[in-house]
């Protein structure tokens, strides 16, 4: 368990190794940047997990940036992102060149996403007017088992590949939102993704 509460944090590249829980306290702020191909907060492998919690209604934020081709939180270059949980907290995840905001890196899958509850901002990392998914997968990378039962969430990507599921050239699929909510993601660039509401 990690528990984050200065004002302006910043570090580089962070990876979890084993279940790791990180705590938002209010008014804190944690900037974790990748390097050259590494993620902002690495989560991938097998036994590896990451679950986040805001104190309260005001917590802190995370704010995740891929070095080039990793996501912002999951995998760097040639990596999958996935046993990601979000249940507060303000979050916000950019991914670099053909990573995700939250899921894979390049040429990788992002999968076994939930976020329950907080203030999500996942943006996908484009290069050439390609890239990859806001939440899911990479460039050329599959984005499945998406579930978003909670919080306020936007998905942006400025290329072809969609919001919520696959990055350019991969596929989207068990992707559920709960019907009493409402998700902003962009789907309009291939591939499309089916988001089945709960």
């Amino acid at each position: 368990w990690y528990v984050v509460t200065g004002a302006d944090v910043q570090t580089g590249s962070l990876t979890c190794n084993g279940a790791v829980n990180l705590i938002l306290a209010d008014g804190a702020k944690l900037t974790a940047t990748g390097g050259y191909r590494q993620a902002g907060v690495t989560v991938s492998g097998n036994g590896n997990s990451l679950t986040i919690y805001g104190q309260s209604a005001q917590s802190g934020q995370l704010i995740a940036k891929g070095g080039r081709q990793g996501a912002g939180i999951g995998g760097g270059y040639n990596q999958s992102g996935s046993n990601i949980t979000i249940n507060g907290g303000k979050v916000t995840a950019t991914g670099a060149e053909d990573g995700a905001g939250i899921g894979g890196g390049d040429n990788c899958s992002g999968s076994n996403i939930i976020i329950n509850g907080g203030n999500v901002i996942a943006n996908g990392g484009v290069l050439n007017g390609v890239g990859a998914a806001g939440i899911g997968g990479g460039f050329w990378g599959s984005g499945y088992n998406i579930f978003i039962n909670g919080g306020t969430v936007t998905a942006n990507v400025e290329g072809k590949a969609s919001g919520i599921g696959g990055g350019w050239e991969g596929s989207g699929s068990n992707i559920k939102v709960a019907t009493s909510l409402t998700v902003y993601a962009d789907n309009t660039n291939p591939p499309t993704s089916e988001i089945l509401h709960t």
